[in-house]
């Protein structure tokens, strides 16, 4: 089995088996986890056909952003297949020590065959770090689909160092005028295409339903400064369809309980 040797970053724990049982377990028990081992064969089919290719160019400006900021080390959570991984990793030679984390089995073993390393099945409200473990932690499409988002996004802020930097590129509801007509892609064109190359509708239901219940920038800004973010933007891109987020970690770090709740 692959033994991931991780360093004084993670607990007291001397080593991790990649796709072990308790990590089977795990994603068995996540109905997220579930649901993207289901997709997982056409995932990235899907993203790229469905998106008409531009997702690719998403995720390559916020490789952008994360290379100007010079990291040597990052955590990347909902990695599924990696894409967004290597696009960082591509960009950015300064980084040293990265690792990938998913709740998903099937989506991680993809990012594997892509050659990627440093492979973790863990959820993102209770990752395997200590404190300060890292200058970048970025999130593609994943947020909305945390079970504990102010927890996962408290453990994220654990783990950043001070002065860190936490990037989130996110589906958003796009500008009025086009709102209509990308609704209508949204909830009945995508679920039906997704089922006609042979993915699960339900999941593509999910997946649009979840866009929809998830908080407009202006809002995630507010819950990025009350789990403990400064310095909080974003900034939309292609008429809004999608944002990136960000916010950072204080150089001087407030105790927890001066934390809103």
């Amino acid at each position: 089995m692959f033994c991931l040797l991780f360093s004084t970053s993670l607990y007291h724990l001397p080593c991790l088996y990649y796709f072990k049982k308790a990590d089977r377990q795990m994603t068995q028990q996540n109905p997220v986890g579930k649901l993207f081992d289901k997709v997982a064969s056409r995932y990235d089919f899907l993203n790229h056909f469905l998106s008409l290719g531009i997702d690719v160019l998403w995720r390559k400006r916020l490789a952008k952003k994360v290379a100007d900021l010079k990291p040597s080390s990052l955590l990347d959570l909902a990695t599924g297949s990696g894409d967004l991984l290597l696009a960082i990793l591509k960009n950015s030679p300064t980084i040293l020590r990265y690792y990938g984390v998913d709740i998903s089995q099937e989506m991680l073993a993809l990012a594997k065959e892509k050659g990627l390393d440093n492979l973790l099945i863990a959820d993102a409200s209770s990752l395997p770090f200590v404190e300060s473990s890292f200058d970048v932690v970025t999130i593609a499409f994943g947020l909305r689909n945390f079970q504990d988002r102010m927890l996962a996004l408290r453990e994220i802020f654990r783990v950043l160092r001070p002065g860190g930097t936490l990037y989130v590129l996110e589906f958003s509801k796009p500008t009025a005028i086009l709102r209509p007509f990308y609704l209508f892609y949204l909830q009945k064109l995508i679920p039906q295409l997704a089922s006609f190359v042979g993915a699960p509708k339900d999941a593509y239901i999910y997946l649009a339903q979840s866009i929809l219940d998830f908080p407009q920038p202006k809002e995630l800004v507010g819950i990025f400064q009350n789990a403990g973010f400064d310095c909080c933007g974003f900034v939309p891109m292609t008429f809004g369809i999608v944002t990136i987020h960000w916010g950072k970690k204080p150089e001087t770090v407030l105790n927890k309980s001066a934390l809103k709740t």
